[in-house]
């Protein structure tokens, strides 16, 4: 009797066995450049972890707006991000009430920008939520009504906060919001005079202040 019970609860033990084996492995849904699906965004309330290394190329949309170019590489790890990103041949004209001060436009600069370049570091927060600090350099070429054109630099240091949204498997769109005030310029004063048509132009050293932009881009674990 004792040897049928336990040959009976072998049997049982071994048909559990079978059973569990041959039930499907639950689906776990990929994201992003894992994820085939459209969009590939899974939405979660943690903040997303790239257990791999994760390389992101992205490409400025504002830029184009002022007739430049804008091209950033983003290594993520983790949770923390690191990201070098280059602007250049940028006309501030082109969008004046987005781009220059009202001094600015009242006495007809001409504001191009020939790069603007930097690095920032930060962690995310929740889902592809993200805050940073971004430390950019930006080269500036000022005109007069007059033909008057002076150069200088300045140097910011501020915070950023950005949402990456995947859209189909690498391919994602990321959402910024970024504070530039300067820390830093190669004028005495921060400001310069212009000779301009009605008399003396009073120039202070721009700042980009606080501005939105949107990028597009892909990424791919490593």
């Amino acid at each position: 009797m004792t040897r049928s019970l336990a040959l009976a609860a072998l049997a049982t033990f071994a048909w559990a066995r079978a059973a569990a084996a041959a039930e499907p492995a639950p689906r776990i849904e990929g994201h992003g450049p894992s994820s085939s699906r459209f969009p590939s965004h899974r939405f979660q309330l943690a903040g997303r972890s790239a257990e791999r290394p994760q390389v992101g190329i992205n490409f400025g949309l504002l830029q184009l707006a002022l007739h430049g170019f804008n091209a950033a590489a983003e290594l993520r790890y983790k949770r923390f991000w690191f990201e070098y990103s280059h602007g250049q041949a940028l006309t501030l004209n082109h969008q004046p009430s987005l781009g220059m001060t009202t001094a600015e436009r009242d006495a007809g600069l001409h504001m191009y920008v020939p790069y603007t370049t930097g690095f920032g570091v930060g962690v995310t927060l929740i889902d592809e939520l993200w805050l940073g600090a971004e430390f950019k350099a930006h080269r500036y070429e000022v005109t007069s009504p007059s033909g008057d054109q002076q150069r200088y630099q300045t140097y910011s240091i501020g915070p950023v906060l950005g949402y990456k949204l995947f859209i189909w498997r690498g391919l994602h769109a990321n959402f910024y919001l970024r504070y530039w005030p300067n820390v830093a310029t190669s004028l005495t004063d921060d400001q310069v005079v212009l000779a301009g048509t009605n008399g003396p132009i009073v120039h202070h050293a721009h700042e980009f202040n606080v501005f939105a932009n949107v990028s597009l881009g892909w990424a791919f674990d490593l």
